[in-house]
């Protein structure tokens, strides 16, 4: 069921390895990990190298530091999404294997977003704002917006 979910969050906080100054430098390169997504992101937002670089560069060290501290409480909640997801899919009728759910360190503007009809984007950074407990309901307003 999992292997729906591509989960690359960890990787993300690589970037507090780095000082400020190179963390668009190290964004540019992380995007990389799942290009496609990044780029429906990216046009999703309607933002341009210099708009991402920007934004990087507004993130807090102590916010990063905490979201990284607390990301091993999400797995439980992406386990429930994917069972929401496998659900759906019966009730609907739905090739599943064709479906991803992205959960990745990103801009930090809203906690999801649907990609396309397959596809979802979720934000680890914004997400943990909200609590990594609403993943599941996150999941379910957007498989409902789908159909």
């Amino acid at each position: 069921m999992k292997s729906m979910f591509f989960d690359r969050s960890k990787d993300f906080f690589e970037i507090l390895y780095h000082g400020k100054e190179e963390w668009a430098n190290f964004y540019f390169e992380y995007v990389k990990n799942a290009p496609h997504a990044f780029d429906a992101y990216h046009k999703a937002l309607n933002v341009d190298r210099d708009k991402i670089e920007e934004r990087v560069l507004t993130f807090e060290r102590r916010y990063l530091d905490k979201c990284y501290q607390s990301i091993s409480q999400l797995a439980p909640y992406e386990y429930d999404g994917a069972r929401l997801v496998v659900e759906h899919a019966r009730k609907e009728g739905w090739d599943l294997s064709k479906f991803r759910v992205y959960v990745v360190g990103a801009l930090d503007f809203e906690p999801m977003y649907v990609l396309n009809n397959s596809e979802l984007f979720v934000d680890v950074l914004s997400l943990f704002r909200f609590g990594f407990s609403k993943l599941p309901e996150l999941i379910a307003e957007k498989l409902d917006s789908l159909f």
